[in-house]
């Protein structure tokens, strides 16, 4: 009784360092599922689902890195097709966006090497996107610029781009380069780009736990959870429209009035991500993503909540 008493406890408090193991040819298809609902005072409003694929090989192993090779589907492309649907069939060239990363094998850090090359690749398919509509669907040509804002900005920077795909494969590195503890939590503070304001930096916390070890399948389960403290841009917000409501010349109850909506204004967003780690392969099998944000719309006077479920699946 004492020895498994013993062996339990070694097993609690042992300590699990994962490094990658990969190896020059490793190839994973990725099946992402991604299910969007919005609510209003608990209603659902929308309820969307999307369908992507990507895929990444390992094309070079050396003494210090691995070389990874991801291919990613155009967005660009994909929103553009629901205003001409035949657009893939003539912009073949673009389906997909293919980005080299440099992973360092000791640290796991991460570099994108073919920055240049993508943002070409994504520009010269605006632009090709844009001469099509215009040709062949000229009504909603005019919306093309509007569809495509937030992916110009995304590849502005090799930094944009990089967190970009830190978003959505990002994953596959988090069970690197930690020492973990069977349930035990380990936090992170880093400061970020706030999502509402991208010329606003704000606090991040993340927290990674090895929520439970399968020794017979030789698995593991992460769970990451990231918190953004927004109370700098909600308190920015509120003194914007508060000063908005005075140049305009509103009158003491108006401007009064307008303070205690802006009081009422509250924004919230989690970030829970749910990994299935081979531990034997070393590579991540399964993730399961829960992004949400609630709010409250002081004007209308109502809740509202935005989630967003994100399911990848390499094989």
């Amino acid at each position: 009784t004492l020895t498994l008493l013993c062996l339990s406890t070694l097993s609690f408090g042992q300590d699990y360092n994962f490094k990658p193991k990969w190896n020059k040819g490793d190839t994973k298809l990725i099946a992402i599922t991604q299910v969007e609902k919005e609510y209003e005072d608990d209603k659902l409003i929308s309820d969307t689902t999307i369908y992507n694929e990507a895929s990444l090989k390992v094309i070079n192993d050396n003494k210090d890195n691995y070389t990874l090779e991801i291919h990613f589907e155009n967005q660009a492309l994909r929103a553009a097709k629901e205003l001409y649907d035949k657009l893939g069939e003539e912009l073949k060239d673009y389906q997909d966006l293919k980005l080299i990363y440099s992973v360092n094998k000791e640290t796991t850090k991460s570099e994108l090497l073919n920055w240049k090359e993508s943002q070409k690749f994504m520009y010269e398919s605006f632009e090709q996107i844009t001469k099509v509509l215009e040709e062949k669907s000229p009504d909603v040509a005019p919306f093309v610029d509007m569809l495509f804002m937030p992916l110009k900005e995304i590849f502005k920077s090799k930094e944009n781009v990089e967190e970009y795909m830190e978003i959505n494969i990002g994953y596959i590195l988090t069970p690197f380069n930690k020492n973990f503890k069977i349930r035990e939590t380990i936090k992170e503070t880093e400061t970020q780009e706030n999502p509402f304001n991208p010329m606003q930096e704000i606090s991040a916390i993340t927290l990674l736990t090895l929520e439970s070890v399968n020794e017979k399948s030789k698995t593991c389960t992460i769970n990451k959870e990231v918190e953004l403290d927004l109370s700098e841009f909600i308190e920015m917000m509120k003194g914007m429209m508060q000063n908005m409501a005075k140049s305009f010349g509103a009158n003491d109850s108006i401007t009064t009035a307008k303070s205690k909506e802006m009081d009422e204004f509250e924004i919230d967003i989690t970030n829970l991500q749910i990994i299935t780690f081979d531990y034997e392969s070393t590579w991540v099998t399964k993730v399961v993503g829960t992004g949400t944000v609630t709010g409250t719309d002081p004007k209308k006077g109502i809740k509202t909540k935005k989630e967003v479920i994100t399911t990848s699946i390499l094989k």
